[in-house]
């Protein structure tokens, strides 16, 4: 017969060597404070977290790609006429934010509203890789036409390095601001869905 005074120990369903009164609201598991997740109506366990998100998160593998390719060619078409046109910076912040939105509200729609969990942080990834191959296309137009025009004249012209790839980009930094208002209007779109 059990002592009236003695408290039965529990302990972590996860981590045996740890004791705890703390269970999870949803299935009742015993967990500790490594093991619980704060949620809006109370402590969960992990288990019990993952299997909410996985009914809430279904998008397929192939979602993520098709997200950062659209959101990269999007970005980038768009950066490469900014940097060709040389569209001042107004217009530029004018158009950054809108471009971005009707980007994501594109992708949102082709995946039939499919939520995937870091498909935010791929949109935006593939914007900003997109923006800044854009950004790129312009410099090495007006590189190639520098070189030919050497050529004719039989000068000749040093490579295109990264260096200087990287110090062009910097020059030009209305069309990294573009890119970046591209690329957090898609970040912020995604996260209001979230």
């Amino acid at each position: 017969m059990a002592d009236a005074g003695m408290v039965e120990r529990t302990y972590c369903a996860v981590h045996p060597d740890r004791e705890t009164e703390l269970r999870c609201n949803k299935c009742g598991r015993l967990m500790c404070a490594d093991c619980a997740v704060s949620t809006p109506v109370g402590y969960r366990c992990r288990e019990c977290v993952r299997g909410i998100r996985q009914k809430f998160y279904n998008a397929e593998p192939g979602d993520y790609l098709r997200v950062a390719l659209v959101c990269a060619a999007a970005c980038g078409i768009a950066t490469g006429i900014v940097g060709i046109v040389r569209i001042p910076l107004l217009f530029l912040l004018l158009l950054g934010l809108p471009l971005g939105g009707a980007t994501a509200e594109l992708t949102v729609r082709a995946l039939n509203k499919r939520r995937g969990e870091h498909i935010d942080r791929t949109a935006a990834a593939g914007a900003a890789v997109g923006g800044l191959i854009g950004a790129l296309a312009p410099i090495f137009v007006q590189y190639n036409q520098i070189a030919s025009q050497a050529a004719a004249r039989g000068v000749a012209v040093p490579p295109l390095t990264l260096d200087v790839l990287v110090q062009a980009l910097l020059r030009d930094w209305t069309t990294l601001i573009f890119i970046a208002l591209v690329t957090a209007a898609i970040y912020g779109r995604y996260r209001m869905r979230a």
